[in-house]
């Protein structure tokens, strides 16, 4: 084994690396948004949870839209944080408490009513990090990527949507790591073995041994985890069951009672200033407002893909140093014209996410074409905002329920209708006319011709004036 950990241990049953990239390829497109989570951040607060929910306060700082205008605030409820970072309410209480008492997540209620607002404190944020002996003159200029890369080190992709299925943050992270070694290794064509001890696992998330297990309790509960010992001395190792985690994918989240719950991700990563409509952000405090003018609306994150482009849609990050999936070849994931079957999808859509649309639409097989009229009619207009298999992931749940009623997707399916129509008369005119043209090469045909031409020579030489014969006496 490898000194990193990243080796792989030959397991009993032999691999196969066409299936497995293959189902890699389609577990991708339904993991939408993911966070970069900075593990030098576990060592500053000494919790994984609160590392993850300021992990997600810096990449608001940094990107979302008029913070310098209202002095780094930004408003969020607990229930956005919940659908961003999978903390439950109980377990974001006391993040939030570490983060007050180190001082570097500032907490007031501002506005009429009073809501909840959040304020990154990156000057003590700096000098946690850097040290007393830096002084004030280390104040962070958070526009420079390098030196934010520099301070927070380097970051991992933390995948909401598979702590959703595993059950807890501690799960999904150690999940979404898993995930991305297993990617790894099979770019290296390895097997699917992980073999990192858990000094190894505690150095790489965060986790401590003890959190870990109930990680790995969690995860082999949920169908998603196997373990074997290997080698001499007898050495854990363990690898994802990636066939049940595209299932759990694409069937959505369970909650505890065992109902399906599929995260609306339009909602994920959206840092909001202003109040919803109930007017309450369910986030408690017991602190006196102040009253200022509250912030204005940050706006939602552009999705940066066209209904015109067939390139895979960019996932909006928490940060661009977080790895991106490795392309696979089209052909191994596409199956049948427009992407599969008799359904027809959206151009827009690639061969992974046409696979992992198909897995979304086996829960309603009979309304699937509606659904993905739908989606296409949503993507060219450009009222998307989030990855198009998440946007699906929300039509099939309204379908499941009752409640999915087509909008602009009836449009999309007359013309799509009228496309057809046009390409069958344009096929039967081609026809005939090859037809046709069979029919004029043959003998008969040029014979029949030829003796229709001698015939109108011999009547235009019949209507033509005869000349007289000899001249005028």
């Amino acid at each position: 084994m490898a000194e990193s950990g990243y080796g792989a241990a030959a397991g009993s049953d032999a691999w196969q690396s066409k299936g497995r990239n293959q189902e890699l390829a389609i577990i991708w497109p339904l993991l939408g948004r993911h966070i970069a989570f900075h593990r030098r951040l576990v060592d500053l607060t000494a919790n994984v949870k609160a590392a993850l929910m300021l992990s997600q306060a810096i990449y608001w700082t940094r990107h979302g839209r008029d913070i310098a205008m209202n002095d780094g605030w930004f408003f969020k409820t607990g229930e956005q944080w919940t659908m961003e970072t999978g903390l439950s309410a109980k377990e974001q209480a006391t993040a939030r408490e570490l983060l007050r008492d180190l001082a570097i997540l500032g907490e007031r209620r501002i506005g009429l009513p009073a809501r909840l607002h959040f304020k990154l404190c990156v000057d003590q944020l700096g000098e946690l990090l850097f040290g007393p002996a830096e002084g004030p003159a280390a104040r962070l200029d958070w526009a420079d990527g390098a030196v934010v890369a520099e301070l927070l080190g380097p970051s991992l992709s933390f995948h909401r949507a598979l702590a959703g299925v595993a059950g807890s943050v501690h799960a999904g992270l150690l999940l979404s790591r898993a995930l991305y070694l297993t990617r790894l290794q099979m770019r290296r064509q390895l097997d699917a073995w992980i073999a990192n001890s858990a000094s190894h696992w505690t150095q790489e998330i965060g986790l401590s041994r003890r959190e870990q297990e109930a990680a790995r309790r969690e995860l082999m509960r949920a169908g998603l985890w196997e373990e074997s010992l290997t080698g001499i001395p007898a050495k854990l190792v363990a690898r994802i069951r990636l066939e049940c985690l595209l299932d759990l994918l694409a069937r959505g989240e369970r909650g505890a009672s065992g109902d399906l719950i599929v995260p609306s991700l339009s909602e994920c990563g959206i840092a909001a200033t202003r109040i919803s409509p109930n007017g309450e952000s369910r986030v408690w405090d017991s602190r006196i407002p102040d009253l200022p003018k509250p912030p204005n609306l940050i706006r939602r994150n552009r999705h940066h893909s066209f209904a015109e482009s067939a390139k895979l849609h960019i996932q909006r990050s928490t940060s661009v140093s977080v790895q991106q999936p490795q392309a696979v070849d089209a052909r191994a994931v596409e199956t049948g014209m427009q992407g599969g079957g008799d359904l027809f999808f959206p151009d827009a859509l690639i061969p992974e996410e046409r696979a992992s649309a198909r897995r979304v639409l086996e829960q309603c097989l009979g309304q699937a074409q509606a659904l993905l009229d739908e989606l296409s009619a949503r993507m060219q207009a450009k009222a998307i905002h989030t990855a198009p298999i998440a946007y699906l992931r929300g039509l099939v749940k309204r379908a499941a329920t009752g409640e999915f009623i087509p909008e602009l997707g009836p449009r999309v399916a007359a013309a799509r209708r009228k496309r057809q129509a046009e390409l069958i008369e344009r096929r039967q005119r081609d026809e005939e006319e090859r037809r046709l043209a069979a029919e004029r090469a043959t003998p008969e045909f040029q014979a029949k011709a030829a003796e229709r031409r001698e015939k109108i020579r011999q009547m235009l030489n019949a209507t033509r004036p005869q000349s007289p014969k000899g001249g005028a006496e």
